[in-house]
């Protein structure tokens, strides 16, 4: 029953990506853990079953002593398994948990493009939404960065996620019950040392979660609720970008933001200038926000820069261009028109099954269990 549960779920989430997504081989990020070789045989039965084509890519950060042979053996389940693999090397490591994971999403992504894939598949787990949860709330998150890891999102890295997506299909396992099966199985996994370093705060985090399933079980079941919240926002944010966002031919982006609540206009900018700029993030919230006040305010707003980018209104719209002093980036109007493109693609994509431009959401049933009294039940499987 368990097995059957961890597959069902494994390719429910699959099958909620988009087809075109799936073209080209399907990466799998896997470290040698117990929660990414759970993912790396749940792929090979789900890739069996649709006749997908997997290439397993393992990232040696080359910052503790063991982490080559963990490498090594994660290539040799993979050849046992029939499946290619690729170690990928950080020639420049640094002892920053930032820095590694920039690093191991650049060198995934530029590796899995040159393979001709778009689709990587990482093992995060309902342990891991609950870490974020509260260290998001620790540093301050609202409400939408409270909704939590996405099921489906782009790169984080750019330009070198230019394209790629990353699936998470074990988002709604706990990894108790992976290890559980993986026994079952008569599998074996990696233990990373660093799991257990109180000077990260991940570690501190899921210390303070360990043992206690009743705390972790709340956080989901609030992250789950805003998750709904922003299935909402995010089907009314694509509207607004398909509706009201165009690429001029000199690579410029010209929005309109009439009509929208701030918040929601702060949302959109930070969208924009993260295209306009070529950057991998938006700009802080709370800048945002101020600058979202004075746009909103049309018959004041005259210009702002903001993340390297210059605002400039224009018959009743906004224009986004690079400002002239940012280094390397020369306006390209196909590579905007695809960003802003991936960017509406994951807002639309949902549970909630959002018709997007057509504005004919079923906002009811997504909304109903907001204002249950019960709280939402964060399904495992049981022995």
């Amino acid at each position: 029953m368990q097995e059957l549960g961890l597959i069902s779920r494994f390719t429910a989430a699959l099958d909620a990506v988009p087809a075109d997504v799936h073209a080209g081989p399907v990466g799998l990020a896997v470290s040698g853990g117990s929660d990414s070789t759970a993912l790396l045989h749940l792929a090979r039965r789900w890739a069996t079953d649709h006749s997908a084509a997997l290439h397993v890519f393992t990232v040696d950060h080359r910052l503790r002593e063991g982490s080559a042979a963990e490498a090594r053996q994660v290539a040799a389940a993979s050849r046992r398994l029939g499946l290619s693999h690729t170690t990928l090397i950080w020639t420049d490591p640094a002892p920053r948990q930032s820095a590694a994971r920039r690093a191991r999403h650049a060198l995934l992504a530029s590796a899995l493009r040159r393979l001709g894939g778009q689709l990587l598949l990482t093992g995060h787990t309902a342990d891991d939404q609950a870490e974020t949860v509260l260290m998001r709330a620790r540093q301050g998150s609202g409400w939408y960065g409270l909704a939590g890891m996405r099921p489906l999102s782009l790169s984080p890295v750019w330009p070198e996620g230019q394209g790629a997506w990353i699936v998470r299909p074990l988002l709604g396992a706990f990894r108790a019950d992976l290890r559980q099966w993986l026994t079952g199985q008569g599998e074996v996994w990696a233990e990373d040392p660093s799991n257990a370093n109180l000077a990260f705060e991940r570690v501190r985090v899921r210390a303070l979660l360990t043992g206690a399933p009743e705390r972790t079980r709340r956080v989901l079941a609030c992250q789950q609720q805003f998750a709904l919240l922003r299935h909402l926002e995010d089907a009314a944010l694509a509207r607004w970008l398909a509706r009201a966002v165009r690429v001029t031919p000199a690579g410029h982006i010209a929005a309109r933001f009439d009509g929208l609540p701030p918040e929601r206009a702060a949302r959109g900018l930070g969208v924009l200038i993260q295209c306009a700029g070529g950057h991998e993030t938006p700009p802080r919230s709370a800048s945002l926000a101020g600058l979202a006040a004075r746009l909103l305010d049309t018959a004041g707003f005259r210009g702002a820069t903001l993340g390297r980018v210059r605002l400039r209104p224009s018959r009743g719209a906004v224009t986004f261009s690079p400002d002239p002093g940012s280094p390397g980036n020369t306006p390209d109007p196909v590579v905007l028109e695809a960003r802003i493109d991936c960017f509406r693609r994951l807002f639309l994509n949902s549970p909630q099954e959002f018709t997007g431009v057509t504005g004919k959401e079923s906002f009811l049933q997504g909304l109903t269990p907001i204002f249950s009294p019960e709280p939402v039940s964060f399904s495992r499987d049981l022995p």
